[in-house]
């Protein structure tokens, strides 16, 4: 799987960029032939918010796109928040995608 990591308002750190990478690729496990992963980190500017750190994730494979965003404390919380996330829409997708139609 490619995936492409991007930020607004500050830089991703090597490790940082290296948890979301491994994080990200254990989610083949749950639907395998997932092609595209986009990561986007962000902050929220908005005093009033106790998270602000906000991860965005797509993920796109077989005619299919999955998507979450997820805020936390830091962005590191915040990438585990989304992969939960994630985790549970992978795992809905797979099983409807093993259901057949019962009328024929």
């Amino acid at each position: 799987m490619e995936i492409a990591i991007s930020s607004r308002g500050a830089d991703v750190s090597d490790a940082l960029a290296s948890a979301t990478r491994t994080k990200i690729a254990k989610l083949d496990r749950f639907y395998e032939g997932l092609d595209l992963a986009t990561v986007h980190y962000a902050e929220q500017k908005n005093p009033r918010i106790a998270d602000k750190a906000v991860c965005e994730v797509v993920i796109e494979g077989h005619g299919h796109q999955v998507q979450c965003t997820a805020a936390a404390g830091d962005r590191a919380a915040a990438l585990d928040v989304a992969v939960e996330k994630l985790e549970h829409q992978l795992t809905r997708l797979k099983s409807r995608a093993g259901v057949k139609n019962p009328r024929g």
